[in-house]
């Protein structure tokens, strides 16, 4: 853990104790993100999670420690950041693949109602899923539906799809080819950007996105690097896309072994 996670305030879970963190992890945006979101909804599903956190295996034991931090700011920035240039989701569908216990998905639906969209959390396992599931009914929470399978499976009508901690990029594209209709967009969360350009491009090209915009952000250094790309899709998969998992699997190993959000 760096000097930076371990050096600062520690910050009540309540709604306040929460806009407290934003203000100190980004003050130079706190302005901005604080109108946009439910912070009384947000307290409430990060209770959850500390709650479910060992039912459900959520989280790493590392994690645990940091779960404000490392989960529910840095989903909020990026869900921030995204709005930013996307403008409000409030007409829009937003699916997020591999959501584990709703993670960023879920902080879509935090979002203040004129600016929220329809959400679906996807993910192929139920052991954490269904917790969140659980919570949704039993806090009476509308607004977000919940699909059990695989993603290379199915085909649907996302404007846009969001991932963190999925499928290594740039296979989770292809991977999502179906998912998200023409003009929408696929925006990965991703640390590092360290990816073979050949490669990139022929997924891309051969799922059906182009890379619009490139988004580093240094707000999230604490954590380490990270950066979203945006990828609007331009034109139907080819045959065949999305290959086997066993394939995407063993291809994306061979070149980058996992390249997921630490």
């Amino acid at each position: 853990m760096t000097e930076t996670e371990t050096s600062h305030p520690d910050f009540n879970h309540d709604p306040d104790g929460i806009q407290a963190a934003v203000k100190y992890r980004f003050s130079k945006d706190a302005k901005q993100i604080l109108p946009l979101f439910d912070w009384e909804l947000v307290s409430l599903f990060l209770s959850f999670l500390k709650e479910k956190n060992q039912a459900g295996g959520f989280f790493s034991k590392r994690d645990t420690n940091e779960i404000l931090d490392r989960h529910v700011l840095e989903s909020i920035f990026h869900i921030y950041k995204i709005h930013s240039i996307l403008g409000s989701f409030n007409k829009m569908k937003v699916g997020d693949a591999g959501t584990g216990p709703g993670i960023p998905g879920f902080f879509f639906r935090c979002l203040v109602e004129k600016e929220r969209p329809k959400l679906v959390l996807l993910d192929s396992q139920r052991r954490k899923l269904s917790h969140t599931e659980t919570f949704v009914k039993e806090n009476k929470i509308a607004g977000v539906d919940f699909l059990f399978a695989r993603a290379e499976d199915w085909k649907t009508d996302w404007n846009l799809g969001v991932s963190r901690g999925f499928v290594p990029y740039p296979w989770s594209a292809e991977v999502l080819s179906r998912c998200i209709i023409k003009e929408g967009y696929y925006v990965p969360f991703i640390g590092k950007d360290e990816f073979d350009a050949k490669i990139e491009k022929k997924i891309l090209n051969d799922s059906g996105f182009e890379v619009q915009k490139t988004v580093l952000l240094p707000e999230l250094e604490f954590l380490g690097m990270r950066h979203i790309k945006f990828l609007k899709k331009v034109g139907s998969a080819r045959q065949g896309i999305p290959r086997a998992w066993k394939l995407l699997e063993k291809e994306s190993k061979e070149f980058y072994g996992k390249d997921r959000i630490h």
